[in-house]
């Protein structure tokens, strides 16, 4: 239709109407243009949303692993402590109260920081879909947190297996609370152990210390890690606030 006129109008030499036509051609290709690239923006937008919202999920729950894991190295920390009180006032039943600790005090938490969506995003080379550039660097921290993090925990459980042997040596388990694990019943008295001999072993005692304030350097490590996701999973809120992508 456009061509037929166009051409009537070379025809009688109507040059208004021939550049009319061409006005109306192009303006039709660059709205044409503009529709698809705000298609296309829209779409875009849509996928960084769901990946925002995704990663905003994914990072609380890696939040409560590391808060899990604080946790647990605390009651480890705090048992041994019982356990040693019990050992220093010649006290057995206090020293068996804590004995729970000395099954667990050697124990490295293991903790994947890195979130699924954003190994997708990386490995896609779609990270570029987070528009915020500073959200997107600190996202992109991640991976050598998580490298870095997996090299200290691999560092502390080598650094406690000489701990675990002299724990072994210490310590006779009655297998018969824990056999049955649907119905596990450890007590106090679980773990058998000759107070006075612990008492006098002056290389365990040194040992289990180490292996105690290992469980520091662990909990620092955990708080550390946590305080660092922590302040990318805001980040992470507050670029779907901001921009309403709820």
């Amino acid at each position: 239709m456009i061509l037929a006129r166009l051409t009537q109008a070379v025809r009688q030499q109507n040059w208004f109407a021939v550049v009319l036509e061409f006005v109306i051609v192009i303006a039709g290709v660059v709205i044409g243009f503009q529709v698809t690239a705000w298609n296309a923006d829209r779409v875009e937008q849509d996928r960084e949303a769901a990946y925002l919202q995704q990663l905003d999920v994914e990072l609380t729950t890696i939040l409560s692993d590391l808060e899990q894991g604080a946790s647990e190295a605390d009651a480890y920390f705090r048992w041994v402590q019982i356990f040693l009180e019990g050992v220093e006032a010649d006290d057995p039943e206090r020293a068996a109260q804590g004995s729970w600790g000395l099954n667990a005090i050697t124990e490295v938490v293991w903790i994947n920081l890195q979130p699924a969506v954003l190994t997708e995003l990386i490995s896609t080379g779609e990270l570029g879909l987070i528009r915020d550039s500073h959200l997107r660097t600190a996202l992109a921290s991640i991976p050598q947190m998580q490298i870095d993090s997996q090299a200290r925990m691999d560092q502390m459980a080598m650094r406690l297996s000489n701990v675990s042997f002299e724990l072994s040596r210490q310590f006779e388990a009655r297998l018969e609370d824990v056999a049955d694990i649907a119905a596990a019943r450890y007590t106090n008295q679980t773990l058998q152990f000759d107070l006075d001999a612990v008492a006098e072993d002056a290389v365990f005692l040194r040992r289990l210390n180490y292996a105690a304030l290992q469980n520091r350097f662990q909990a620092s490590h955990l708080a550390i890690r946590h305080d660092a996701l922590e302040r990318i999973r805001d980040q992470v809120r507050q670029e779907i606030e901001e921009r309403d992508l709820q």
